[in-house]
């Protein structure tokens, strides 16, 4: 009984501690901690598009979507990468060029939930203007 009524209490949908990259402070609170993981990651898919501009031939508005998953081992990879404008060709050579760029970030720590290392799913939208 015990059991059943905590796991009815308990929120799946959030995490005690998000993945960590290495060279964020280590010890550092829930939103620092969150802050330096979003920071550190958006930080380099920036660099990427901005040195990959070449992939998109055209003048383009658009909102790409992209969703990353963090293994329970610290694994980062591209699970979606979506946008309304883009061919099919062109988003798999972004989610590709992700892919393989994630190989120079820090060492990532996976969430944190319950003293379990979990995977977690991040949505992230990214504004591309190309012109």
């Amino acid at each position: 009984m015990l059991l059943e009524e905590e796991l009815q209490a308990f929120n799946w949908n959030e995490l005690d501690q998000y993945p960590s990259f290495e060279s964020c402070e280590d010890g550092i609170d829930f939103q620092a901690n969150k802050v330096c993981f979003e920071t550190v990651l958006t930080t380099h898919i920036f660099e990427v598009l901005k040195s990959n501009e070449s992939m998109i031939s055209e003048p383009l508005k658009d909102t790409l979507i992209l969703d990353l998953l963090v293994s329970k081992r610290g694994g980062l990879s591209v699970k979606s990468f979506k946008g309304s404008h883009l061919s099919a060709h062109t988003t798999a050579r972004f989610k590709d060029t992700l892919t393989k760029s994630f190989s120079a970030l820090p060492v990532l720590y996976p969430a944190i939930k319950r003293s379990q290392h979990v995977q977690a799913v991040f949505q992230l939208p990214i504004i591309l203007n190309a012109n």
